[in-house]
């Protein structure tokens, strides 16, 4: 073979190696936004099951007024908001989550900015509500609950757990993804597309 020959076989080569890679990198990033929002919905249903049982804690007698009332208001309050979501970073619109999870489509009126501003204060609600249940709930002497009120504090107990391991496995799957999008095949190719960074959850999981 002529040197030219060689380094047209060369070229060719890494090219397609490239392509590979890219091809590699572009399918993975696909893969984990899609587990990012599939993750993003169970943390959602854990937040909802997380506020439905602290309201039904709340109403049982076990806490003193006070903490009843507190609690009955931060619990109403995030059930309220639970159709606002919890990131709005915009991969959902991209990804179609109505036809992954038959999740709400998002009002086009809103703009991204109230978006944005109605994200942050439903993270702060869940916030203030894990702070409540760690006030009164986590208070609590398990011993000195009611037989009849025990099942209630058991599945609060335990969608509390959830909202923990969920939102945990959600941040794992965006880390992973956006490691991907910081790589110089991915920004260099634009292999994203036009899929943006996506974000955690960030909020007090107690």
């Amino acid at each position: 073979m002529t040197p030219w020959q060689i380094t047209l076989l060369i070229v060719v080569l890494i090219a397609l190696i490239v392509m590979s890679l890219c091809v590699m990198l572009a399918r993975r990033l696909n893969r984990l936004h899609s587990n990012v929002l599939k993750a993003r919905l169970v943390a959602e249903q854990a937040l909802a099951a997380r506020a439905r049982y602290a309201s039904e804690a709340a109403r049982s007698g076990e806490l003193d007024i006070a903490g009843a009332l507190i609690l009955t208001e931060r619990a109403e309050t995030c059930l309220d908001n639970s159709m606002v979501p919890i990131v709005s970073e915009g991969l959902e619109e991209l990804y179609d989550a109505d036809a992954l999870s038959g999740a709400r489509r998002n009002n086009s009126e809103i703009t991204p900015a109230e978006a944005a501003a109605a994200t942050a204060q439903r993270r702060n609600l869940e916030s203030e509500l894990s702070r409540t249940l760690r006030l009164t709930v986590g208070e609590l002497d398990p011993a000195d609950i009611a037989p009849e009120h025990q099942d209630t504090f058991a599945k609060l107990e335990r969608a509390r757990l959830d909202v923990r391991m969920t939102r945990k496995f959600h941040n794992s799957q965006v880390a992973q993804a956006r490691h991907l999008h910081k790589l110089w095949l991915v920004r260099l190719f634009r292999l994203a597309g036009r899929a943006p960074m996506p974000q955690t959850i960030d909020i007090d999981d107690e």
